[in-house]
C-alpha cells in the first residue's frame, strides 16, 4: 500500500491534475458556486477545426457530473473557445453571470496533437465550476489529463495564495499568473435566437372561446428578451340578438421579457384586427384595436436545442371594437381580455 502511494505522488500527472483542481477551486469557488446550471458556448477557431465538438464537451461534462448542467434557457453562460496561436493549441474557459459580467477566466495551452487532451482538461475545469463539491472526487485517483499549461483571471476578492506543497512548474504558472490582482471585465452576452410555433386560447377577444395558432421569433442576451408573435384565431359562429354573426380575428404581438432562472415575466402590447360577417344587412367589415398587459411564463427545456413554452396573457383593451347592425350593438370587445398559450421553441446560437 505504501508502495501505491508513493507510485502516485510520483505521477506527474497526479500532480498535475491535483494543482489545477486545486487552483480552480481556490480562485474561483465563490462565483462557481453560483453556476449550477449555465448556457454552454463552444466554438472553434481557425486551426482548431478538427477538435472535438460540442456535443463532446457536454458529453465529457456530463459524464463527470452525471447529469446534464446545461439549458438553453439558463442566465448564466460558460463560453469555451479553443484556436491555434504560434503553433500551439489555446483553449479558454469563462464564465459569465446574468449581468454579462466576466465571473472567471481560465486559459490553456497544449501542443497541435493534444486537441482531445485539451478538450478533456477543459471538460474538467468547466465541471468544478458547475459543482466545486466534484473537485473532491477528480483529487482522489489518477486520471488522464495532460500536463497542460494554464493561466487563470479572477476577482481581486478570490485570490487567496495557498501556502501548501509546491505544485509544479505548470501549476505554479498559474498561481503567479492568478497573483496578478485584475479586475473583472465587461463581456458582451452571447445573443441566442429563438423560433417556435404552437397553439393559443382566447378569452374575450371574440363573442365566445376561440382557438388558434401562434408563431414565435425571439432574441435573447442575458436575462432579457425580446418576442415578435404572430396569431391567427379560428373563425367563431355565434347568434347574437336573432342575427347570425361570424367573427375572425388575429394579432401581431411584441413582448420584451425579463427572465428568471426558467420563470419570465413580460409586457405585452398587441394589435388585434377583427373581421365580422352576419345575416343581417349592412353588417360586415374589419376593425383593429390595441391592448396592453402583461404575461407570465415558463419554459421546460427538453434538450440544450428544444423546449416547451407555456404562457397566460392579461390585456386591457381602452378602445373596444363595437359590432354593430340596423343602430343596434350586437356585441363589442371586453376592457380585459385573457390567453394561454403553448408554445414548442428551437434556440440557435
Amino acid at each position: 500500500m505504501l508502495g501505491d502511494i508513493l507510485s502516485r505522488f510520483a505521477d506527474p500527472c497526479w500532480w498535475v491534475r491535483f494543482g489545477a483542481v486545486g487552483a480552480l477551486v481556490l480562485c474561483g469557488a465563490r462565483s462557481a458556486s453560483a453556476f449550477p446550471s449555465s448556457r454552454l458556448v463552444y466554438m472553434r477557431g481557425p486551426g482548431a477545426e478538427d477538435c472535438p465538438d460540442q456535443t463532446a464537451v457536454r458529453d465529457a461534462v456530463r459524464k463527470r457530473l452525471g447529469y446534464d448542467p446545461f439549458f438553453p434557457s439558463a442566465d448564466k453562460t460558460i463560453i469555451a473557445r479553443i484556436e491555434r496561436d504560434a503553433g500551439k493549441l489555446q483553449g479558454v474557459v469563462e464564465l459569465v453571470d446574468e449581468h454579462g459580467t466576466q465571473a472567471g477566466k481560465r486559459e490553456f495551452s497544449a501542443e497541435q496533437g493534444q486537441c482531445e487532451q485539451l478538450v478533456h482538461a477543459m471538460a474538467l475545469s468547466i465541471s468544478i465550476a458547475i459543482d466545486p463539491k466534484s473537485a473532491e472526487t477528480y483529487a482522489q485517483g489518477p486520471e488522464d489529463v495532460p500536463a497542460l499549461d494554464s493561466t487563470e483571471n479572477q476577482p481581486d476578492s478570490e485570490l487567496k495564495p495557498e501556502p501548501a506543497s509546491a505544485p509544479p512548474a505548470a501549476v505554479a504558472r498559474a498561481a503567479s499568473s492568478g497573483a496578478q490582482q485584475t479586475k473583472p471585465s465587461r463581456q458582451p452576452s452571447p445573443w441566442l435566437w429563438s423560433a417556435g410555433l404552437g397553439g393559443t386560447v382566447q378569452f374575450g377577444s371574440l363573442p365566445q372561446v376561440a382557438p388558434g395558432v401562434t408563431a414565435v421569433a425571439a432574441l435573447r442576451t442575458g436575462s432579457w428578451s425580446l418576442a415578435l408573435e404572430g396569431e391567427l384565431d379560428l373563425p367563431v359562429t355565434t347568434q347574437e340578438q336573432d342575427v347570425e354573426l361570424s367573427t375572425s380575428s388575429g394579432a401581431l404581438r411584441l413582448a420584451p421579457c425579463a427572465h428568471f432562472q426558467f420563470l419570465r415575466a413580460c409586457q405585452v402590447t398587441a394589435l388585434r384586427w377583427y373581421t365580422a360577417t352576419g345575416s343581417a344587412s349592412g353588417l360586415g367589415g374589419t376593425a383593429f384595436a390595441l391592448g396592453l398587459g402583461a404575461r407570465l411564463a415558463g419554459e421546460l427545456p427538453l434538450s440544450s436545442t428544444f423546449g416547451v413554452l407555456a404562457h397566460g396573457d392579461l390585456l386591457l383593451t381602452p378602445l373596444p371594437v363595437h359590432l354593430v347592425s340596423e343602430g343596434h350593438e350586437l356585441w363589442k370587445t371586453p376592457i380585459f381580455t385573457g390567453g394561454l398559450g403553448i408554445v414548442a421553441v428551437v434556440h440557435f446560437r
